[in-house]
């Protein structure tokens, strides 16, 4: 491994007697120190990519030191106490470090991690102005280049998670489902960027992170309470996928990518609150989507959705062009067409949504028949009548109590639909739901806290045969 820094050129008076400095102070450190935070560390791509920097600016009020990673500790280096600000840049393949004009260090190497000087009491280091738990390491790309990595524990990387993906004003119950769920699936994605020498990204492709400044008691007070709980089936942590709204009826993981998982099952969604969609577009337009991702039906005609699946979600569109036949099928549809614009896989053609079907109606039943419980009903006493909003009521079941405004309201799997083809130059789509569909719905677990659930029974609601263990 490279070193910390290279004494060959330690050019300058200045320079040689913060080597010799830095040396001693060396000797009188531990060999290995245990970091903040437990559990499996993370390696979180800050930036990378298009927007890898040349060069930028990290603070510490209290100094830093480079240390080099070694399981969940470190065996700590070069000191630098003396600096609050470091200029990190690249050059050749090299990662430099520089402070108040001189250089620190002519290559630390990728596996080096700079760290807060007092980090073991938990303080934080600014990568351009923003705090982060933990460390960074620099990893040198070609064209002078390098990806920011954020080092840190798994709970502490939590703590920055949770409230980008689900607000920390909801309910505790939904925000530890959700830290548990963001737990299981960073486990499971670890590696997903190990090309760029990260694990994560800090972005939506894997899971929305924005560091300490992104921090509240109650998100940290949710993570705390769930240390360690993940989503086991048959003994094995399995993957914890969300996303914002079911529309109504969750999705097979087959009927979305293509691996049939067997906790990954679509379920019906009576939980679920409303989520409308609409979105047009030109046939120009549509075939300027389709030319960027390398298909071209030439001008197209008519516009179709082909199939559908189970519980009524759209599973293959077919586009006609003088060209030839463009057929997107289950994810690819939103990928291709964008996901903020086809929200769900929940939609019909034409201006005709695939409306879920109402839940049958509660009734009461009695010696002479049956009546229907609506908003208005009466509870009966040797002596009055008291009236009652029966929506407000509750029916227990062994497992569960459902509240009846929910059952009123509750959309269960979509009826087939007939599709009107688009022939007159636009495609109109109009759906429900929000989001690959697949796991949970996020909307629904707030509204099952909100009616008394716990994490682990919306947990359960949502991942076939999971234990959270």
């Amino acid at each position: 491994m490279k070193g910390f820094w290279n004494f060959k050129r330690c050019i300058t008076v200045k320079r040689v007697a913060f080597c010799f400095a830095a040396l001693v102070l060396l000797a009188l450190a531990p060999a290995s120190h245990a970091s903040e935070g437990t559990g499996t560390y993370l390696r979180i791509g800050l930036a990378y990519g298009a927007g890898a920097p040349s060069s930028c600016e990290i603070t510490s009020a209290n100094g830093f030191i480079l240390a080099v990673p070694e399981g969940n500790a470190y065996r700590e280096g070069m000191p630098l106490p003396a600096y609050a600000k470091l200029t990190v840049s690249a050059s050749g393949g090299r990662i430099l470090l520089h402070a108040d004009g001189v250089l620190v260090s002519d290559d630390i190497g990728a596996g080096t991690c700079v760290l807060p000087h007092d980090y073991a009491s938990g303080a934080r280091i600014f990568y351009e102005g923003v705090p982060y738990r933990g460390g960074l390491s620099f990893r040198p790309n070609p064209g002078n280049t390098f990806n920011v990595i954020n080092r840190l524990g798994v709970e502490e990387y939590l703590y920055g998670v949770v409230n980008s993906e689900m607000g920390y004003k909801n309910p505790a119950e939904a925000l530890k489902a959700q830290a548990v769920a963001a737990r299981s699936y960073s486990w499971l994605k670890r590696g997903a960027h190990a090309d760029d020498g990260f694990d994560l990204c800090a972005g939506a492709h894997c899971q929305s992170y924005k560091g300490y400044s992104d921090e509240h008691a109650e998100i940290v007070a949710a993570v705390d309470a769930t240390t360690g709980l993940m989503l086991y089936r048959d003994d094995a942590p399995v993957s914890g996928n969300y996303f914002k709204n079911s529309g109504g009826h969750t999705q097979n993981s087959e009927d979305v990518w293509s691996e049939a998982v067997p906790y990954l099952r679509g379920v019906p969604d009576e939980y679920s609150p409303p989520y409308s969609w609409g979105w047009q577009i030109t046939f120009r337009e549509l075939r300027t989507l389709l030319l960027a991702a390398g298909e071209d039906p030439g001008e197209i005609a008519v516009v179709s959705v082909s199939g559908r699946n189970a519980d009524g979600s759209v599973n293959a569109m077919t586009i006609i062009g003088d060209r030839g036949t463009v057929v997107l099928e289950k994810n690819r549809i939103r990928t291709v067409l964008g996901a903020s614009n086809v929200k769900s896989l929940r939609f019909g053609l034409g201006g005709v949504a695939p409306a879920p079907a109402r839940a049958p109606a509660v009734f009461a039943l009695g010696a002479d028949g049956a009546g229907s419980l609506a908003s208005n009903a009466f509870v009966l006493s040797a002596d009055e009548t008291g009236a009652f909003d029966a929506k407000d009521a509750f029916l227990r079941g062994a497992a569960e109590s459902v509240r009846v405004s929910a059952l009123l309201s509750a959309p269960g799997a979509a009826p087939p639909i007939e599709d009107e083809p688009a022939t007159d130059g636009f495609v109109s789509f109009t759906g429900s739901g929000y989001g690959h569909g697949v796991g949970m719905p996020q909307d629904s677990a707030i509204e099952m806290a909100k009616q008394g659930h716990d994490f682990r029974r919306i947990l359960t609601k949502y991942f076939t045969g999971v234990q959270v263990r």
